[in-house]
C-alpha cells in the first residue's frame, strides 16, 4: 500500500486528455478518395445514379472536438477500407456532409434538422457528445433516419432511450465498468464513490459503475455529480474527503480537467484512497510521461492491442493520411463505416427499414476484432481490454500492453431497451 499515492496519480494523469480535449488532431481532408466531402452545402456524387449521403454529426470546435476528428478520420477510413478504395456502393458514390455540433444538443438539433431535411441524407452518423447524441434521438425517429452512433457512450443510447433506427457501434459506459469492476474488487477495497459531470454521460457512466461494482461484492456510498463548467472543484472534493470511500471512480469530459486534477493532488485525494480511471488517447499518454510506467487501467482502443488484419490496415492508411496512428476513438468511427457499407450491400438499398432489419444482428471484422450488433437494443458487442503501461523503445509515451483482453460477451451489457 505503500505506492498508492503514486498510483492515485498515475490514474488521474491517464483520463486526464481521454476526458480532456486538447488541441485537435487535424483537419478533416479528404482520404484521397473520390469521396466529396461538404460543410453546409449538399453536393454532387457525379455519375447519372444520385450519391449515397451519410450525414456526419459531431464536435468540430467544441470541448470534445479532438474526438471529433478521431470519429471522422476513422469513419472516412472504415468506407474506404468496406469499398476496396472505391468509395461507391451500389454504383452509387458516397458523399459525407459534416456538421459541426459543437457538442451543444441545441446545436446539434438544428444540424440534424439540416442534414434530413435540406440536404436529405440517407443516414446519419455521430457523434462525440452523449447529451447531443440523446438530443437527435427524437429527430430521427420523427424522419426515420437510420443514426449509427459512435464514439457517445451513454448507456441510455441504446437502452431506455433507445429507437428502432438508432444502432451504436462503439462502446457505451456499462461495457467500460463491466471491464473494470472485477479489478478494482480485487484490489481489496469495498466502498466507492463516482465523481462525474453532471449531465447524461456523467449520469449514465455512474449508474453503470455502481451496478456492475455491487454485482462484484463491492459497495457504492454515493455519487458527486459537477457542473460541467465548474472552475473550482473545492467543495466536491472536500464532501469526497469527508465521505472516506476506499475508492474513487473519475468520469470528467470538458476542459475543467486540469483544475479537477490538480485540486485533487492539492488536497491529498491520491493518499487517501485509490482513484480509478480509463487509459485514454495518445495526448493523455504523453501528459502522463514515465510517471504513468506500470500503471493498470481499462482501455477501449489502443493501436497497438488488437492483433487482425482490418487494424493492420487501419495503422497502414492512417498513419500514410495522417502522418500518426489511429487513436483511441478512431476504431469506433472505422467500425461505423465498415457496418454502414455491409448495411447496404446486404439489402441492396438505403431503404431504412431494410437498412435496420440488416443492422441487427450484424457480425463483421473491424480494428478490435468481431463486432456484432445485438438485435434486441442495438448495442454494438466488442472486444475491451485491460492494460499496464510499459516503457518501450520508439515511443514518447508509455505503452498499453495488454494483460486481459475480454471478450464481446463478458462485457455485454444488460439489455434495458424496451422500444422494440
Amino acid at each position: 500500500m505503500r505506492h498508492r499515492g503514486r498510483r492515485g496519480r498515475v490514474f488521474l494523469a491517464l483520463v486526464l486528455s481521454a476526458m480532456l480535449v486538447l488541441t485537435a488532431c487535424g483537419g478533416g481532408g479528404t482520404t484521397g478518395t473520390e469521396t466529396t466531402e461538404t460543410s453546409g452545402e449538399p453536393g454532387g456524387g457525379g455519375g447519372q445514379q444520385p450519391p449515397i449521403k451519410i450525414g456526419v454529426l459531431t464536435d468540430q470546435s467544441g470541448q470534445l472536438k479532438n474526438y471529433g476528428t478521431q470519429q471522422v478520420r476513422g469513419l472516412k477510413l472504415g468506407l474506404e477500407y468496406a469499398t476496396n478504395g472505391t468509395m461507391t456502393v451500389l454504383g452509387r458514390k458516397i458523399e459525407l456532409i459534416i456538421e459541426d455540433d459543437a457538442s451543444n444538443p441545441n446545436q446539434a438539433v438544428q444540424k440534424v434538422r439540416k442534414l434530413i431535411e435540406q440536404d436529405q441524407v440517407d443516414i446519419l452518423q455521430g457523434t462525440a457528445s452523449s447529451g447531443a447524441a440523446l438530443a437527435v434521438i427524437p429527430e430521427v425517429e420523427k424522419a426515420k433516419k437510420v443514426f449509427i452512433v459512435d464514439p457517445a457512450a451513454a448507456t441510455e443510447i441504446t437502452g431506455k432511450n433507445c429507437s428502432r433506427y438508432v444502432f451504436r457501434t462503439g462502446r457505451n459506459v456499462a461495457q467500460d465498468a463491466l471491464t473494470g469492476a472485477k479489478y478494482l474488487v480485487r484490489e481489496g477495497r469495498k466502498r466507492f464513490m463516482n465523481l462525474a459531470p453532471d449531465y447524461a454521460f456523467g449520469h449514465s457512466s455512474a449508474e453503470a459503475w455502481s451496478s456492475v461494482i455491487k454485482a462484484a461484492g463491492g459497495e457504492m456510498i454515493g455519487d458527486i455529480f459537477v457542473p460541467p463548467d465548474a472552475v473550482d472543484f473545492t467543495p466536491y472534493l472536500q464532501r469526497l474527503l469527508q465521505a472516506k470511500p476506499d475508492g474513487v471512480v473519475v468520469t470528467w469530459a470538458g476542459a475543467g480537467a486540469v483544475t479537477l486534477f490538480q485540486q485533487i493532488a492539492e488536497m491529498g485525494l491520491y493518499d487517501k484512497m485509490l482513484v480509478f480511471t480509463g487509459i485514454g488517447d495518445i495526448d493523455s499518454l504523453k501528459a502522463t510521461g514515465d510517471a504513468g510506467v506500470g500503471a493498470v487501467g481499462i482501455n477501449t482502443y489502443f493501436h497497438l492491442l488488437p492483433k487482425n488484419e482490418v487494424n493492420d490496415w487501419l495503422i497502414k492508411r492512417h498513419q500514410e493520411e495522417y502522418g500518426e496512428p489511429p487513436d483511441l476513438f478512431t476504431a469506433g468511427g472505422m467500425a461505423a463505416g465498415i457496418a454502414i457499407v455491409k448495411a447496404i450491400e446486404k439489402t441492396g438499398s438505403t431503404d431504412t427499414e431494410a437498412l435496420s432489419k440488416a443492422l441487427e444482428g450484424l457480425s463483421f471484422e473491424g480494428p478490435k476484432g468481431t463486432y456484432t450488433i445485438r438485435a434486441e437494443d442495438h448495442q454494438a458487442l466488442q472486444p475491451m481490454y485491460v492494460v499496464r503501461l510499459e516503457k518501450k523503445a520508439g515511443y514518447d509515451y508509455p505503452v498499453p500492453v495488454l494483460i486481459e483482453e475480454l471478450s464481446p460477451e463478458a462485457t455485454a451489457p444488460p439489455d434495458t431497451c424496451e422500444a422494440f
